[in-house]
């Protein structure tokens, strides 16, 4: 008997996986070609940092996820997401330190 070389994806992983490319194509359509492939690349180092946060607990994962989202939105508001600099406003990297540390005193 042959060993098989290629699996193929069950319908509901094809799906999945289309359902992705639509949603990351659609949240890229603004951007220009090598935009989208600036992102892309970045979108890799995010999956690097994921294949770590495995070794997590899922339940933690998934908090850490969420409020790193909520301290990038926080970042966007606050005009400090730029491409001219590199670095974060030493006051608003504090209120987020801040914060930070009042949670963990808490």
């Amino acid at each position: 008997m042959k060993k098989k070389n290629h699996i193929q994806p069950s319908i509901e992983e094809a799906k999945q996986r289309i359902d992705l490319y639509n949603k990351l194509n659609n949240a890229m359509r603004d951007l220009s070609h090598d935009e989208k492939l600036q992102v892309l690349m970045l979108m890799t180092v995010y999956m690097d940092l994921q294949e770590c946060n495995q070794l997590w607990e899922k339940r933690i994962s998934l908090v850490y996820a969420q409020c790193a989202t909520l301290v990038f939105n926080y970042l966007y508001r606050a005009g400090q997401l730029k491409t001219d600099k590199v670095g974060f406003d030493p006051e608003i990297r504090k209120h987020i330190e801040d914060v930070i540390i009042t949670l963990a005193t808490d």
